[in-house]
């Protein structure tokens, strides 16, 4: 069926419908989307809606009334197809006796500011977690201060460890040096006396004639 052919539906909504202000919500929702016909109480506890309107714009409207917020709850929505006749020109609210519409006015009050107090509740809640995860973040940033201290502590000591270490590799390599120089000396004092003895075993042996002195 096109979305833009006009029809038309009988509507039967079950639950809690009646005195919590749901006709109203459901006037409100026809205007927006330019449904025309009526709502109306049952006997008992529903209620009973005939729309009129484009295709798109009814199943739109059914949609609607079925989402509706506490303290309104939706049972069941039973939805009968009719010929569109469009014998209305907006959608209204079938009221029943002064009595009972007053009745229902206060009921309606009465549902509101439930509603309100539930949406307080829930913004309380909210609130109540916000801080929670506030102070669990606060609990956080004070570990992780805890953490950078630990690790500036522990760099510290590095840089301590590290400072030590090449002092005690300055100490081994002018240890190192001063065993080089000591040893050098030794050696060059060896060689040196070696050089002597052997000047002294060759001189010998030229004066027992053992060793030619044009060899030398």
């Amino acid at each position: 069926m096109d979305s833009h052919t006009f029809s038309r539906y009988s509507i039967q909504v079950s639950g809690a419908v009646q005195r919590v202000g749901y006709r109203h919500i459901v006037q409100n929702i026809a205007r927006k989307l330019h449904i025309t016909g009526y709502i109306e109480n049952l006997e008992g506890y529903d209620v009973h809606i005939i729309a009129e309107g484009r295709v798109d714009d009814l199943d739109a409207f059914i949609q609607a009334i079925r989402n509706v917020e506490y303290p309104v709850e939706i049972e069941e929505i039973c939805t009968v197809k009719e010929d569109y006749k469009g014998e209305y020109s907006y959608f209204t609210v079938i009221r029943g006796s002064p009595e009972e519409e007053l009745a229902e006015r206060f009921d309606t009050a009465i549902a509101i500011f439930s509603r309100m107090e539930r949406k307080q509740d829930i913004s309380l809640e909210k609130h109540d977690t916000s801080i929670s995860l506030q102070g669990k973040t606060i609990d956080l940033q004070e570990k992780t201060i805890g953490l950078q201290e630990k690790t500036i502590g522990l760099q510290e000591k590095t840089n301590s460890l590290q400072e030590k270490t090449i002092g005690l590799q300055r100490e081994t390599l002018t240890e190192v040096k001063g065993m080089r120089s000591d040893l050098d000396n030794h050696l060059n004092k060896e060689i040196s006396e070696m050089r002597m003895e052997l000047k002294e075993i060759r001189t010998a042996l030229i004066n027992y004639g053992i060793m030619n002195a044009a060899k030398s």
